[in-house]
């Protein structure tokens, strides 16, 4: 573990204690302290695992092989693969359904472009974008322990390692997305200047990050399915996300907010928050009865997820969503 004796964005080193946090999702044993600045308000794991011994918090199911999924899970994947495909040849229709932006990830195409997803685990995104689109070049870079078998089945261009090690060269890339991964990285700053470095000029940089500054954490606190110590090392918000943005110059041209899971952040939270109450785990073990399809199980969760569909709506369109994403 290593101590950070001041902030990453702004380095200021007057830090405050937050709390302490304990491993809800996977439940990993420990203590794990929340830090915020005082001065700009970015809020931090500290100590924080080295690279070599966070490998140990990602277990297998972090890393979703391309062709997953079974039953209720393969529908899901489907549908979205639908969404995704729709909203990347016709971006403009979803200007007049902007409720729907939360369930899609999608990217500009570009004639003969470049794109990198940093933090690509098992390229179920660079797969997607492929089918949608063959003829561009995906490339990706993942420092996790994905399946390299999986990668090469479907003839995806993923290195093993950090951004850092990947050495691209300069001005190299028209698209670059890190889809919930910045929040992984232990030296932001530096990952930002790499980024740059790595983007041309007028060239795309996408960011989506678990907010902070949202409805639920207001409620839920350390009980907030996002917080997911110690896997998350910083925890941002649209004004953090914006003022690293202008340390390097980088223009952001739209702030959107929601991801498909907000309504499941919800969900989990409030279980972590009955957990703490009642021992044992009930998120861990009702997503392994989902898993294995159980009916109850998914039509409880179903029913939850619906429910909280027209608040998780209603927080996105104030700007107080789950997630936010800059480009």
């Amino acid at each position: 573990m290593k101590n950070l004796d001041k902030c990453d964005l702004c380095e200021s080193t007057i830090l405050e204690f937050v709390d302490v946090v304990h491993d809800y999702n996977k439940g990993f044993k420990g203590n794990f302290n929340l830090y915020k600045c005082k001065n700009c308000d970015l809020i931090f794991l500290n100590p924080q695992p080295t690279v070599e011994e966070s490998l140990k918090y990602y277990t297998s199911d972090y890393y979703q092989r391309t062709d997953e999924g079974t039953g209720i899970q393969k529908i899901v994947k489907n549908f979205t693969f639908f969404l995704q495909k729709f909203h990347t040849k016709n971006p403009n229709i979803f200007k007049f359904f902007p409720f729907l932006s939360q369930y899609v990830r999608g990217i500009k195409i570009i004639p003969d472009g470049k794109y990198l997803d940093a933090g690509c685990g098992n390229g179920t995104f660079l797969y997607a974008m492929k089918r949608i689109n063959p003829s561009e070049e995906y490339y990706g870079v993942e420092p996790g322990n994905f399946d390299e078998e999986d990668i090469k089945a479907h003839g995806l261009n993923v290195i093993r390692g950090t951004l850092e090690d990947a050495h691209y060269p300069d001005n190299y890339f028209d698209v670059i997305t890190l889809n919930h991964v910045f929040e992984h990285v232990p030296d932001p700053s530096e990952t930002m200047k790499e980024l740059k470095r790595i983007l041309k000029p007028g060239g795309i940089l996408i960011i989506a990050v678990p907010n902070h500054n949202s409805f639920a954490y207001k409620i839920f606190g350390k009980f907030f399915w996002q917080l997911d110590v110690p896997r998350h090392l910083f925890h941002y918000s649209d004004k953090i996300l914006k003022i690293y943005a202008s340390k390097l110059n980088l223009k952001v041209e739209k702030m959107r907010y929601g991801a498909f899971w907000d309504q499941t952040t919800f969900i989990v939270s409030g279980l972590h928050w009955i957990s703490s109450k009642t021992g044992g785990n009930l998120w861990i073990g009702l997503s392994k009865w989902i898993k294995k399809g159980n009916i109850f199980a998914v039509a409880f969760y179903g029913f939850l997820y619906i429910s909280l569909t027209p608040l998780s709506v209603l927080l996105n369109f104030l700007k107080y969503g789950d997630s936010v994403k800059f480009g």
